[in-house]
Formats: structure tokens, C-alpha cells, sequence
């Protein structure tokens, strides 16, 4: 799976995002599923709500966004100003 990596802003003053282990800037994201043990022990895993990893290209640190209060960019394009 080759995916391409972006530059990750949050929120309205769209702060960019470092990783915070390595502090690296570049996020491969990624739907995931928000289990909770309940649901799995009802067999209705599938009925539990979305989010995004954005997984740090570096050091592969998982950040979890429950939201959608991010924008991706290309690198080369830059941040917004």
C-alpha cells in the first residue's frame, strides 16, 4: 500500500500538526473504526462511529481524531498563509 504523505493543519487557525514523538511533519491518514468493548461483545463492532489516524510518516506514532477539525496539504505546496 503506497500512499502518499501530507502536511496536517487543525482547526479554524489551522495549527500545523507535529508528531509527538519525533516531531515530524508528514501524516498518512486513514479510516479506523472507534470500537468499544461493548459493541464488539454484541457482535455490532460495525455499528461504531469513525474516525482518522493520522499516522506519522517518520516514526508510524498513531494520532486519533475522533473529528474532522483537519486539513491535509501537499508538501510541496506548503501550509496555507
Amino acid at each position: 500500500m503506497s500512499r502518499s504523505s501530507s502536511l496536517v493543519t487543525l482547526g479554524p487557525e489551522r495549527v500545523p500538526l507535529n508528531c509527538l514523538v519525533c516531531r515530524g511533519q508528514l501524516f498518512i491518514d486513514r479510516e479506523i473504526k472507534l470500537n468499544t468493548s461493548g459493541m464488539e461483545f454484541l457482535g455490532m463492532e460495525w455499528a461504531n462511529r469513525s474516525g482518522t489516524a493520522l499516522i506519522c510518516d517518520r516514526c508510524s506514532f498513531v494520532h486519533t481524531f475522533a473529528g474532522d477539525d483537519f486539513e491535509l496539504w501537499v508538501p510541496g505546496d506548503g501550509y496555507p498563509r
